[in-house]
């Protein structure tokens, strides 16, 4: 290789390292309201989680919603907010492909960014779960699901369960802190991106063309989520082949787009479920929405600039948000409105919700000025 062809894969090299300016704009931009809409999917109560949570011993709770009710709640938080996650998936991988850094660098820098964080926030709250739990059972009881269900109770398996969530079943949710199954399944992409890259390199088309197809087709993968990888596999592709996914995503017009989220959510709400090929375009077409939403919220410097300031927050809120803080608003809510028709049921639905983003945000910027060098570490290092 002469001087010249050198130079030319050096220059290369720096252009697929440029995140341009547009495409950070609305990655930032959109941060914050993924971290919202992941508050919603959780603060979701239906019949069903009802009845699964009363045979694990929570106590009953009224709840009495009219087919309205049922289907905004569901539009929301098992419909649009399902794009949530997979795009946190994508945007972890494209900017993790065009920094370039050397394996043992990026796992340096995942260490601090994820790992760090899961341990301190899975600790916290297994202490909640323990010295706290214990103490709220002596003096307030009501508040919480299942008083009796206490770390003196628990086998080593359950400890399994709370910690990472893993059982003899495959992968599961980290009972102590569910949410971070995305922080869990995240380490283990990076983890094994190299032999990722690999396939990638060796067969482009092919390889995802595969991880399509067994995403489409809901087929198990144990040890991370089918979804996380695939959203994962596509992020480094974007990054790595410096391909402009807004600009093709903005060829899409809003309209199709809405329709065929639409056409996808009914069927997988009235006919096929969740986890089916319908199911799977659904969520497919939610995140292709929030993408081309991304790009109004750039061109509203307003928006955009509030977007961009609480989009250091979002993963403190995503953090924090369940299983304590927005469980306790939940009790304190229902011990004054019970929902005992379709209006409370909606008035707990987006109440709760709104408090939980609000006082979830506002600790973190407490936190942050008050004690920075904490608020750093349990944030992973995020600005």
């Amino acid at each position: 290789m002469n001087q010249e062809e050198k130079n030319e894969n050096q220059e290369l090299f720096v252009k697929q390292q440029i995140i341009p300016e547009e495409t950070s704009k609305r990655i930032t931009a959109l941060r914050f309201l993924l971290a919202m809409l992941v508050v919603f999917i959780h603060n979701n109560y239906t019949i069903k989680g009802i009845t699964e949570s009363v045979e694990k011993g929570s106590p009953n709770i009224i709840f009495n919603p009219n087919i309205i009710s049922e289907w905004i709640q569901r539009f929301i938080s098992q419909g649009i907010a399902r794009c949530a996650v997979p795009l946190f998936f994508l945007f972890a991988a494209y900017l993790q492909s065009k920094k370039f850094d050397s394996y043992l660098l990026l796992l340096k820098k995942k260490f601090k960014g994820l790992v760090i964080p899961y341990v301190i926030w899975v600790g916290l709250y297994l202490l909640w779960f323990s010295l706290g739990k214990v103490i709220v059972v002596k003096i307030a009881p009501s508040l919480l699901g299942n008083p009796s269900a206490t770390m003196f109770e628990w086998s080593k398996m359950d400890w399994l369960h709370k910690i990472i969530g893993y059982g003899v079943d495959g992968q599961g949710l980290p009972e102590a802190a569910a949410q971070f199954w995305f922080v869990r399944d995240l380490v283990i992409l990076v983890f094994i991106s190299p032999i990722i890259y690999f396939f990638m390199k060796s067969c482009k088309v092919g390889f995802i063309v595969l991880i399509t197809i067994s995403y489409i087709l809901c087929i198990k993968i144990y040890f991370v989520s089918t979804e996380g990888l695939f959203f994962y596999v596509l992020g480094l592709y974007w990054g790595y082949f410096n391909f402009d996914l807004f600009k093709q995503i903005d060829k899409i017009k809003l309209f199709e787009s809405i329709l065929v989220f639409f056409l996808c959510f009914i069927g997988t709400h009235t006919i096929y479920g969740e986890e089916s090929v319908i199911g799977n375009f659904m969520h497919i077409s939610a995140c292709i929405i929030l993408l081309k939403i991304s790009k109004e919220l750039v061109l509203n410097k307003r928006l955009y600039n509030l977007a961009s300031y609480f989009a250091g927050y979002s993963f403190f809120l995503y953090a924090i948000h369940m299983p304590v803080l927005n469980e306790l608003l939940r009790r304190v809510w229902l011990h004054y409105f019970t929902m005992k028709n379709a209006f409370f049921c909606l008035f707990e639905y987006f109440g709760v919700t709104i408090l939980t983003i609000i006082i979830g945000t506002s600790i973190g910027i407490l936190l942050k000025k008050v004690c920075p060098p904490l608020f750093s570490v349990l944030n992973g290092g995020r600005r």
